[in-house]
């Protein structure tokens, strides 16, 4: 928690800081302010002065030369009462005029010059020859003046001294008349001295100015400005003696001008003060002032921030004293255990609320200064002591006076509470009290786990072994079971490779190696061989922890803990514990698993998987060994019918004896598998890759086969004859699909078993084609029984006095594209696939439907159908019932129902035959044996069914005529069903002729083209309402 010191006080202390120090700023400006107005007051006051006396000594010394010149005027006068003037003027005045110029200081010379600039007299010794620098029309200009004033030339350079002077003349006139000049020479240093006279002014400008604003001189001197004007220039207005803010007039800095006129009326002294001179001795003190307040204000701010640190100072302590005390009430707070703090006299001081939770009867007495005695009291009431709350007080009370004890107390909720009492300096008391409750309980457990885990090692069957790194066991658990490890009895102290054989011993050092680096090791495996037996052993290893430092620190800078634990151990000399399974039972269960997996049981041929592990080896193999292979699919003829008769376990035999014939008769790397059942497949490999030649290959390895097959087999008591048929398909093994290649093989099989079987046949595109077809067929069955594509034709059974007695239902299928088909396109494939058994009672259902319905018509009631039944839905175990349920729905008479059956029923289950037949019969329905004398069956059954007629196939009566025998056999058919007390019915009966042979020797009834073609049930009840539309006689 950061302790930042309130910005309020801060700013209070900085705020006061500030007003001090704008105090001080404002009191340091107005003083420097109040000098500098002085500084000037002053030196503007000084410069009046100055200028006021300036002009007092320059007016005396302009009046001196005024007076000088006057008095020459009067002495060129009285000379000679007025004689010639300029005789008087030349003659010995030189006397005179030195004399007059030695009276006055400021004149250095005096000369009368005429109208032409001439010198006519001087005081000095050179007379008229004394030369004179007097400007340009200067002499003009006073001469022209009528009243002689004195005036003052431009600053001119002496052709004398070579010094700067002023020319001061008068005009003078003579008694003729005539005028001249009285001119005094007047060097400007001496002029210059009088206008500074007691000036002690630092930084002092005098001029002498013109009211034009001509320099005639100045102090300092000013050559450069002499006889020019000075901007601005001064007029009356600016020349009453008062100070001026304007430019100095010499230095042109701003200054203090004060500008007075002389007596010459012209003429102005002007004094210019310029402000950097006159505030120099301001800015000293300007300076000093402004250091000084700089030292408060820094006097000032030290002041502050001092109070700003101390006040801070005292502010922290204060706040560290409050966090640590809130840190330490949060520590007890937070603190699991409790805790109560005792004095000296043991009454409490503090507590936490842990102490509360743990002796919640406390809550409501505990205070600071409530004796500790009391709660004692308090809390022996609540545990659970061997002589109650006194002797729990009395054990406890010795405690107390000692200056380290702990103590346990059971209480009444079953709390287990741990007491730590130690004495403080100050002679108080600490006391802590933990719960140990989960801790008794983590005891007990561990001692239940320690117990279950000795258990569990007891109940297991491995043998288990602590072992270092270096392979050196320290510890084992044997089993209890017999363990198939002699040897190993007494390991401890013993090497790994002491105790197991050298393969052993490397494959446990590995796993010992890899559990280092990983933690954990599994999987690895080894034999060993003890007393003629060979046992497997599966390793698995676990380190153990290194030390409780080195699982409780693990850098987390280090890089993966797995490496920084197998490095410790290395240097700790870790402890493995390694599990040694005996696994030989298993490994004898999975090999036995295998060979489940890829032979047969019956055969020990391989499987299906095998075979086609060892296809796609075949392929592999194909590019080092060009050539063609050969895949014969072999499935034995008639097996079924000898599994039936004679039993399984018999054709179970002759399996055997078929798989060892197969391996005898094939060549070195030829493959031969069962698939299932009786079908076999042999493939042969390395064939030319010629296909004439490898064609001729597989023939004679077939050949063989079929020869190997054909020869009688012993089965048991019995000889069995049998033969096989053979499907055989050529492919490239390096472009083959083995699935494909099955096919093909299967496909051919079917061609040789319709061919007759004991026979060889090669695969052909057009196989392909007719089972492709087929295929196509039977799914489109499924879907026309689905979309009931189907219906019923009706063909005439007609008397021999030719009426109709009935008619016999033909199924036809309209097909949505190839339209009407008749049942020898589609029935066979109904059989094969089981369809016929939905599409048969289908037609069943729907001639009963007709019955019905035409027995409430007076003309068709006496209409008999016959309907013909496939053996395959005659041997469903419930068709008895199915046709009971179809003539409860119907409501069809049983007895105008006809079931014709054809002699295929008689090759098997005939009993059953027989009993559904009766079942049947006792219902009404009768029985007409179809195609009789064509199929395979045994005259003696004839005399067990219960038939009612018996029908001549067509392929006998349309021999009539033709051939004699013949005619022969269906006159026996017809004596034989006299006989037997049977209709005869002859189908397929399409001329007068056949007709005619047939009533002429008892044939009562005859179906066939000559009466009518099947027709759909429209067209026939049309036809037939024209037959019937008379009394129908009785039929004998």
């Amino acid at each position: 928690m950061t302790l930042r010191f309130p910005r309020r006080i801060a700013a209070i202390v900085y705020g006061v800081a500030l007003v001090f120090l704008a105090t001080v700023g404002t009191v340091a400006s107005f003083i420097v302010w109040e000098a500098r107005l002085k500084a000037i007051t002053d030196h503007e006051n000084q410069t009046v002065r100055f200028v006021t006396g300036s002009e007092a000594a320059l007016n005396r010394a302009l009046l001196s030369v005024d007076m000088l010149l006057a008095g020459a005027n009067e002495l060129l006068r009285g000379s000679k009462a007025g004689s010639a003037g300029r005789d008087a003027a030349s003659a010995g005045p030189h006397q005179l005029l030195d004399n007059m110029v030695r009276q006055n200081l400021l004149v250095r010379h005096v000369a009368f010059v005429d109208a032409r600039g001439t010198v006519v007299a001087s005081s000095d010794r050179r007379g008229e020859y004394l030369p004179l620098a007097l400007p340009p029309g200067f002499v003009d200009g006073v001469l022209a003046k009528p009243v002689s004033t004195l005036e003052i030339s431009a600053p001119a350079i002496s052709l004398v001294t070579s010094q700067k002077v002023l020319y001061f003349a008068r005009a003078v006139t003579l008694a003729d008349g005539s005028r001249m000049l009285a001119v005094a020479e007047v060097q400007l240093s001496l002029l210059a001295t009088i206008m500074t006279q007691g000036a002690g002014l630092r930084g002092l400008e005098v001029t002498l100015e013109r009211d034009a604003g001509s320099l005639l001189a100045s102090v300092p001197p000013r050559d450069d400005l002499a006889g020019r004007p000075i901007e601005p220039p001064l007029h009356e207005q600016t020349s009453d003696g008062k100070p001026q803010r304007m430019a100095a007039r010499l230095s042109g800095e701003p200054a203090i001008v004060v500008a007075r006129p002389t007596l010459h009326r012209n003429l102005l002294i002007v004094a210019s003060m310029p402000l950097t001179s006159a505030l120099m001795d301001w800015s000293r003190e300007r300076d000093l002032i402004a250091w000084t307040g700089a030292a408060v204000a820094l006097m000032i701010l030290s002041v502050a921030c001092f109070t700003h640190v101390q006040l801070r100072r005292q502010w922290r302590a204060r706040m560290e004293l409050v966090q640590s005390k809130a840190t330490l009430d949060q520590a007890l707070e937070s603190m699991i255990d409790g805790f109560i703090l005792l004095d000296a006299e043991h009454r409490v001081l503090t507590w936490n609320r842990s102490f509360v939770a743990m002796f919640p009867w406390v809550g409501s007495m505990i205070a600071p200064g409530l004796p500790f005695r009391r709660i004692m009291d308090e809390t022996a009431q609540h545990v659970v002591h061997g002589r109650g709350p006194a002797g729990w007080l009395a054990l406890n009370a010795p405690q107390m006076a000692q200056a380290h004890s702990e103590q346990e107390a059971l209480l009444q909720n079953g709390q287990v509470i741990r007491a730590t009492r130690s004495r403080t300096p100050d002679g108080g008391m600490v006391c802590v009290y933990h719960d140990i409750t989960e801790k008794r309980r983590h005891t007990a457990a561990i001692i239940e786990s320690k117990a279950q885990l000795q258990a569990t090692l007891d109940a297991l069957p491995d043998l288990l072994l602590e072992v270092g790194l270096d392979g050196r066991c320290h510890g084992h658990h044997t089993p209890r079971v017999p363990f198939p490890a002699a040897g190993l009895e007494n390991p401890v102290g013993r090497t790994l490779q002491e105790l197991l054989p050298p393969e052993a011993a490397s494959q446990v050092m590995a796993a010992l190696r890899e559990a280092n680096a990983k933690g954990y090791s599994a999987g690895r495996q080894f034999e060993r061989r003890d007393q003629g037996e060979r046992n497997w052993f599966e390793i698995s290893a676990s380190r153990k922890a290194v030390d409780e430092a080195a699982d409780a620190t693990v850098d987390a800078t280090a890089g993966d803990p797995a490496e920084d634990l197998a490095g410790r151990a290395e240097e700790r000399g870790a402890r493995f514990i390694v599990i040694l399974r005996d696994i030989t039972q298993s490994k004898r269960a999975a090999r036995e698993i295998e060979h489940l997996a890829f032979y047969d049981t019956l055969t020990g041929l391989p499987n299906r998987r095998q075979l086609l592990d060892r296809l796609h080896q075949a392929i592999g193999d194909a590019a080092r060994r060009p050539g063609l292979c050969a895949l014969l699919f072999l499935d034995l003829d008639n097996f079924k019918t000898l599994n039936d008769a004679l039993g399984h376990d018999v054709g179970d035999v002759l399996l055997k004896q078929v798989a060892q014939r197969l391996k005898s008769c094939l060549r070195e790397g030829d493959i031969v598998a069962r698939l299932g059942g009786d079908e076999f497949v042999v493939i042969l490999e390395n064939l030319s890759d010629q296909v004439p030649v490898a064609t001729s290959q597989t023939e004679t390895v077939g050949a063989a086969i079929l020869a190997h097959l054909n020869q009688p087999y012993q089965l048991g008591a019995q000889h069995h004859h049998g033969t096989c048929s053979i499907g055989a398909a050529l492919f490239d093994a390096r472009t083959a699909l083995i699935e494909e290649v099955l096919k093909q093989a299967d496909i051919a099989m079917y061609r040789a078993k319709t061919d007759g079987g004991n026979a060889l046949r090669f695969f052909e595109a057009d196989m392909q084609t007719r089972i492709t077809t087929r295929a196509a067929l039977e799914n489109e069955l499924h879907a026309a029984i689905a979309a009931q594509q189907f219906v019923l034709h009706y063909q005439s059974q007609v008397t021999s006095d030719n009426r109709v007695l009935g008619a016999e239902v033909l199924v036809r299928w309209h097909h949505p594209v190839r339209g009407l088909l008749l049942p020898g396109q589609f029935i066979d494939v109904a059989e094969d696939t089981g369809l016929i058994i939905p599409l048969g009672l289908w037609v069943l259902e729907t001639a009963c439907s007709q019955l019905a319905a035409w027995s409430g018509d007076p003309l068709r009631q006496r209409m008999q159908l016959s309907v013909n039944v496939s053996a395959r839905q005659f041997r469903e175990a419930d068709f008895v019932d199915q046709v009971g349920r179809v003539l409860a729905r119907t409501g069809a008479d049983p007895q105008k129902l006809k079931l014709e059956l054809t002699e295929s029923l008689l090759h098997e289950k005939v009993a059953d035959a027989v009993g559904k037949m009766q079942a049947l019969a006792a219902l009404g329905i009768r029985f007409s044996m179809d195609d009789f004398g064509t199929g395979y069956s045994s005259l003696s059954y004839m005399t067990q069914l219960p038939l009612s007629q018996v029908k001549v196939d067509k392929f006998f009566v349309h021999r009539i005529g033709l051939d004699p025998k013949v005619e022969s056999i269906i006159l026996a058919i017809i004596g034989m069903a006299r006989s037997l007390e049977l209709e005869i019915v002859a189908e397929g009966v399409e001329t007068p002729a056949q007709r005619d042979f047939l009533v002429r020797h008892g044939c009562g009834l005859c179906q066939g083209y000559l009466f009518g073609v099947p027709q759909p049930l429209e067209i026939y009840e049309r036809e037939l309402d024209g037959k019937l539309d008379r009394p129908d006689p009785v039929f004998s």
